[in-house]
């Protein structure tokens, strides 16, 4: 298949009611369906197209690392009929189904690989955010969140964090004069605080945190760098993989994703280079459509996910998940991945 050929057998595939999938490769599991891919049709450039039309990537395994966090739920399908063989993988959540384009190593070399594979749906706790949303006030997209009183200081927020998952701070050093300098904006002073904390990983599970020097999976600058590629790519026209905004662009006004969930949130700061200091929380709920608005930093953000119960309808608190967090690669050694 060419491009055009292929992007429209993934669309076939993803539509609800969807012909089942089978693979006719031997040795492949059941549960998803490799695509014929032509030759001549560049990783880059494909990513950049399934961006467009099916919004925020997950890097699933990049310069032959495999993520060790991905699970059933957050992309493992994609993973498993190629054990062994991956060297790069990004994978998209559509409905009930993932896509994945990616390379494999064959013979001499490496061959393009496009698969549509099975999703599971979310468990029945997290199924109900749906009823949670339909009981939640009616809200414009992008309107602010009613939110509790709670202190307002960010870096006491960052420290609610940390106090919560029990975590022992790393101390991880980052260049954020040369992360800000590429930028041409300072980021939260409390994100900061939480990126050298932390260091990128996941939350109980579900809650993926961006950070610095993590993987390219977790790293806060390659995602950016990626999406603004994509953002730039002006062969599907003008739209934006985070439509109704656009990415920002060093000196302009628009969006820096600094993180996820397994069921495809998104989390974005908006960022207006003329108001340096600003960074409200945009989220993308799970069906790409939805947004909404909070006018709080980026830790008290992240606290009242993970622990208040009543925030909806982003928070997992009722779900009974505990907090815990994951570095990338099972660890970190003094601010070094393993």
């Amino acid at each position: 298949m060419d491009e055009k050929e292929l992007l429209e057998a993934v669309t076939s595939l993803v539509r609800p009611g969807g012909r089942a999938l089978v693979c006719g490769r031997p040795g492949h599991p059941a549960g998803h369906t490799c695509l014929a891919v032509s030759g001549g049709i560049s990783l880059p450039a494909l990513s950049r197209r399934l961006s467009r039309r099916y919004g925020q990537l997950r890097n699933l395994a990049m310069g032959g690392y495999v993520d060790p966090t991905v699970t059933g739920r957050s992309g493992l399908p994609l993973l498993a009929p190629f054990t062994g063989e991956l060297v790069e993988m990004r994978g998209w959540a559509s409905g009930t189904r993932w896509i994945g384009c990616g390379a494999v190593r064959a013979g001499d070399g490496e061959h393009l690989v496009v698969l549509v594979a099975e999703r599971p749906a979310p468990p029945p706790e997290v199924a109900s955010r749906e009823d949670a949303r339909d009981a939640a006030r009616p809200r414009a997209a992008t309107a602010a969140e009613a939110v509790t009183a709670l202190p307002e200081d960010p870096r006491t927020w960052a420290r609610r964090v940390i106090d919560l998952s029990g975590w022992e701070p790393l101390g991880i050093p980052v260049d954020w004069a040369a992360v800000e300098g590429e930028l041409g904006v300072p980021l939260p002073a409390d994100y900061k605080e939480l990126c050298e904390a932390f260091g990128g990983g996941v939350f109980s599970d579900s809650v993926y945190l961006l950070g610095r020097d993590e993987g390219v999976s977790f790293d806060l600058m390659a995602q950016w760098r990626a999406w603004l590629s994509a953002d730039r790519d002006s062969t599907w026209g003008n739209a934006s993989a985070v439509e109704p905004h656009t990415v920002y662009a060093p000196g302009g006004t628009g969006l820096i994703g600094w993180g996820s969930t397994e069921w495809a949130d998104g989390y974005f700061w908006l960022i207006d280079a003329e108001r340096p200091g600003e960074h409200p929380v945009l989220v993308r709920s799970d069906d790409g459509e939805e947004w909404h608005r909070y006018d709080m930093s980026t830790s008290e953000f992240l606290y009242r996910v993970l622990a208040d119960a009543d925030f909806r309808p982003f928070g997992i608190a009722r779900y009974g998940l505990g907090v815990t967090f994951l570095p990338p690669s099972g660890g970190i050694v003094d601010g070094r991945p393993l």
